[in-house]
């Protein structure tokens, strides 16, 4: 039994968790391919891919703790979740134009229909999540 009530309603959901390993992210991003193939949503699949790949980068790189990504679709929207141990809330900044970092959350604000930064369900931490549709 689910006991994410997020997921639980859900017509499918998937979750993954990886350790806190920069290559596991092209694991990650493999997954969701994969389950938006399964489920007949590739039409999601590139935008979904480049966000979640921002978001488990972040995750993985500032916080050096295991991630846990859900992806769950409900009435043919997707929410993509993902779950960090840190409390600290992601903040988006004015990246320069020579910068190589800082435009994750300006991306994800420009290319999902909504996101969002949730504290953990349980225990400690935070979900950035985004919803494609």
């Amino acid at each position: 039994m689910c006991e994410d009530p997020q997921l639980a309603t859900a017509d499918w959901w998937y979750t993954l968790r990886i350790p806190a390993q920069p290559w596991m992210v092209s694991v990650v991003r493999s997954s969701l391919r994969l389950a938006l193939q399964r489920h007949g949503r590739t039409d999601l699949a590139d935008t979904a891919c480049l966000l979640v790949t921002e978001l488990v980068t972040n995750g993985v790189v500032h916080t050096k703790s295991p991630v846990t990504v859900d992806l769950s679709c409900r009435s043919r929207t997707l929410r993509v979740d993902v779950h960090d141990a840190c409390p600290e809330v992601p903040a988006r900044i004015a990246a320069g134009c020579d910068d190589e970092s800082g435009r994750g959350l300006t991306l994800v604000d420009s290319c999902a229909r909504s996101w969002g930064v949730r504290p953990a369900a349980q225990g400690v931490g935070k979900a950035v999540w985004f919803t494609l549709r």
